[in-house]
């Protein structure tokens, strides 16, 4: 008779996942928060400090150009230092960043403060995903790299409701300085208290989930002690490979999150209708990015998932151009089935990039990828304006420019296939988690 394990033996045996992963979550979360609040408080800042249309672009944007500074070091940091005191150091650095935000007086000073908030928060994602890569073997990873990403849709939901109870009751200071401290301090201690840099640091966790994690990783055929250079990511062409499919991917989702909201608007007219009704395309996206996620790691086809759902995101929203604003209903379908594919390719892809990264580029290659993907965030919105401006102030020429730039992403994802598939067919037989629904049959990443 086969032994049945207990559910309390089970939980106790998922400690990577209860553990690990919603702090990480809730620490992006707070950082996402703070690189996103100003949307809220440049209405405020433009009457405070009379902010022209540019200076108010130049206060948003200007945080990506910061971001880039520690994309690289960040992850060369974590992987050849140490992730959690490199992480801790920096949520240090942003918090006091983002208060500054709420101290200034001038122009000089909010493009400042914003452009140090950049540099200081440029670090945390490559440092966080590499403290990922270490606590779960390949054959979980598209589910825990998309439980991650759940910060963008958690952000989303929060961020609106909390800036507006600040603004309405305080002002855009308080907004700020709250936003950037108190979290934080919550976010800090359970970061030192819990997170660490491997495994086998980690007292809490139990020897059978310990050895699991390792010997997988192991059989997989990762090093666990990895040491990564700058040179190796600069000269991976793989990593250059993955920054370009992770640009056009960033500039897609992040030209249609900024411009859905005046889809939106177009469509349902009232500001109160639009803030309700665009909750249910990010909550469409959280359940989508742990869908894909849990489908690649049960059935493989990492490559197929990504390419499906980014070829999805582009047929929807060209089919979206052909939509008028009168069809309020088919515009709000467009837009939760768009945002949704959008970004449910996360998951996959950052398990890939773990697994083709070479060793050497490990760290340094993920922060590269992230770094240079994100400047799809900066340019995004403004090719979308620019388009929106070029047919009159309509939506469909921005729509179905995002949508050919998925389109281009889902092609880019296929010559892939066969790195992976190589990649994937060195791997020795795997060995089972000690938790039953995690488990993987591990058959075919591709």
């Amino acid at each position: 008779m086969t032994e049945r394990t207990s559910p309390v033996r089970r939980l106790s045996q998922m400690k990577r996942w209860t553990h690990i992963l919603p702090i990480v979550v809730f620490i992006y979360v707070i950082c996402y928060i703070d690189r996103t609040n100003i949307s809220f408080a440049l209405p405020h800042l433009k009457t405070d400090m009379h902010l022209s249309g540019a200076q108010q672009g130049l206060a948003s944007g200007i945080f990506f150009w910061g971001y880039l500074l520690l994309q690289i070091p960040g992850g060369y940091m974590a992987e050849r230092w140490s992730a959690r005191q490199w992480v801790a150091i920096l949520m240090v650095l942003w918090s006091v960043a983002a208060m500054a935000s709420g101290l200034t007086h001038s122009v000089g000073q909010l493009l400042l403060a914003r452009f140090l908030l950049g540099v200081a928060e440029g670090g945390v994602q490559p440092a966080l995903m590499t403290t990922i890569r270490a606590w779960f073997p390949f054959a979980e990873r598209s589910r825990a790299f998309a439980i991650f990403k759940l910060y963008t849709p958690i952000a989303a939901i929060v961020a609106a409701p909390f800036s507006g109870f600040i603004l309405t009751y305080l002002d855009w200071r308080w907004m700020f300085l709250i936003q950037g401290g108190a979290p934080l301090v919550v976010g800090l201690i359970a970061w030192l208290a819990v997170v660490r840099d491997t495994p086998a640091k980690a007292s809490w966790l139990s020897q059978v989930e310990r050895d699991y994690i390792e010997r997988a990783r192991v059989e997989e055929g990762e090093s666990l002690q990895s040491r990564g250079t700058f040179k190796a990511a600069f000269t991976s062409p793989v990593v250059w490979q993955f920054a370009l499919i992770y640009t056009l991917t960033q500039m897609g989702l992040l030209g249609l999150t900024l411009w859905m909201p005046s889809v939106l608007k177009k469509a349902f007219h009232t500001d109160l209708t639009v803030g309700l009704i665009a909750i249910l395309p990010q909550l469409a996206a959280g359940a989508a990015i742990i869908l894909v996620g849990r489908s690649a790691d049960r059935r493989g086809g990492h490559i197929a998932h990504m390419s499906v759902v980014l070829a999805c995101a582009s047929v929807i929203l060209v089919g979206a151009s052909l939509v008028s604003a009168q069809q309020k209903w088919l515009v709000l379908l467009a837009m939760i089935l768009g945002t949704a594919a959008s970004i449910a390719w996360y998951g996959p892809f950052w398990a890939t990039v773990t697994k083709l990264t070479p060793v050497a580029a490990a760290g340094a290659g993920m922060g590269l990828i992230n770094g240079v993907g994100n400047l799809g965030s900066f340019f995004g919105p403004y090719i979308g304006g620019w388009l929106s401006d070029l047919s009159g102030g309509g939506y469909a020429l921005t729509q179905v420019f995002f949508g050919i730039v998925f389109g281009i992403a889902a092609l880019l994802v296929l010559t892939l296939r066969k790195r992976l598939r190589a990649a994937t067919a060195v791997d020795t037989a795997p060995v089972r988690a000690p938790l039953l629904p995690m488990t993987s049959d591990h058959k075919d990443f591709q």
